[in-house]
């Protein structure tokens, strides 16, 4: 058993921004609270606990080593974009390899990748225990499309035999792959995502969240929050027309969306084609992380439109924790955190009058929005916090924490 503070080596190959980039942060910085030492292996040397200045719609990254990397990962046709992944093996054993020869490395944990397996053969052949955190398996739905599926579930056996703890974000990924592990050494759990444990800590002015309002002209406005990426599998369609059956039973109310995306332009469009309001969607952009509780602040709802039965919906944490009265579709990976009717509404997925419906009822029965959000935020800070999600991860491998075990609440 490992004991006393811990020298992590965390080597993931996904580009470490948006959602992705906030999991890394919040399980590295989960384990520095704890006292422990983290180091950073990935391909463009990306430390997304380091928050970068935002970068303009278009403007490229600095590093030219990352602007190759990100922009062979675009336009490589898939099948060369998957041998592009199976190479990078060679040139991450090697980086793993002087990282463990020199630093005294007590534990690989590695975020899961296609067709990645250099953190199990580092660890394998330098006997050093391996936690292995699953986002996502092949031959599921994923943002681009899979070649060589076979080939790829065939490594990830090979991985997550080889880990002493197997992490996945959802309960859906969990049964799939406790399906590859058939293994007694390795213990699997599920632990979705989280928010900072310091958000519960942060004050934020009234005067703070007037001026924004001011802002951008929604001054007295109901105001329908949306987080994240303007991209196609949120089914804005869907949130569209079900703010226009809102707004036909509510008055002055508003869709903020925080975030960009490609699809900003036909959500617009499809705004103007439905005969909503001109004023009534707005785009505030993309802002950095740690704003983003000022602007759920200035919000009455906040709302998931859509997600999949594996992942585990990151703005769903990050809402509850700001106090929010959160809409999201029945999916089991959101069910599993909110309680119907308690901290939160769950409308069936794809319903746009259920949608609707559940949006009307927070808007225009605040006490019951109050309850629902009050419960969320507690339910959060007391459960889902990522330096929580890193004492239970830490539990699970090795049957400690650097505080002791009697410390540790599960």
């Amino acid at each position: 058993m490992i004991k006393g503070q811990l020298n992590i080596l965390y080597h993931f190959r996904v580009r470490g921004v948006g959602a992705e980039g906030v999991h890394i942060a919040g399980i590295v910085n989960g384990f520095r609270a704890l006292g422990h030492k983290v180091h950073l292996i990935s391909p463009t040397n990306a430390d997304p606990t380091r928050e970068a200045p935002l970068q303009k719609s278009g403007q490229k990254p600095s590093s030219i080593k990352t602007i190759i990397l990100h922009k062979l990962a675009d336009v490589l046709p898939q099948p060369f974009f998957e041998l592009m992944e199976i190479l990078y093996n060679f040139p991450a054993i090697i980086r793993l390899w002087q990282a463990v020869r020199s630093g005294g490395v007590d534990l690989i944990y590695e975020r899961y990748a296609f067709f990645n397996f250099a953190g199990a053969f580092v660890s394998k052949r330098k006997k050093i225990p391996l936690i292995v955190e699953v986002n996502e398996l092949s031959g599921h739905e994923r943002i681009r499309g899979q070649s060589f599926v076979r080939l790829c579930s065939a490594f990830e056996k090979y991985v997550l035999r080889r880990a002493v703890l197997v992490v996945t974000v959802s309960d859906f990924l969990n049964r799939k792959a406790s399906g590859k592990i058939n293994s007694e050494n390795t213990k699997i759990v599920t632990i979705p995502n989280g928010v900072p444990g310091d958000w519960f800590e942060r004050e934020i002015p009234e005067q703070e969240v007037t001026i924004l309002r001011d802002k951008y002209n929604m001054g007295g406005k109901k105001i329908i929050c949306f987080v994240g990426g303007l991209v196609h599998w949120h089914n804005f369609d869907l949130l569209l027309q079900a703010l226009k059956e809102v707004q036909a039973k509510v008055a002055d109310v508003v869709l903020m969306f925080v975030g960009d995306g490609p699809l900003k332009d036909y959500i617009k469009e499809s705004a103007k084609v439905l005969a909503l309001p001109s004023n009534s969607v707005i785009f505030v952009g993309k802002v950095r992380h740690s704003d983003i509780p000022v602007y759920l602040k200035m919000a009455d709802v906040a709302v998931i439109p859509e997600t999949n039965d594996f992942r585990s919906p990151i703005k769903m944490f990050e809402y509850m924790a700001m106090g929010k009265a959160v809409v999201a579709p029945q999916k089991p990976a959101i069910a599993s955190v909110i309680s119907h009717n308690k901290d939160g509404v769950l409308f069936d997925p794809g319903n746009c009058s259920s949608l609707a419906g559940a949006l009307s009822q927070c808007l225009v029965d605040t006490e019951f929005s109050k309850g629902l959000a009050l419960a969320a935020k507690e339910k959060i800070s007391r459960k889902y916090t990522w330096e929580k999600h890193a004492e239970r991860i830490l539990l699970k491998s090795f049957g400690h924490t650097k505080r002791g075990k009697g410390d540790v609440e599960n």
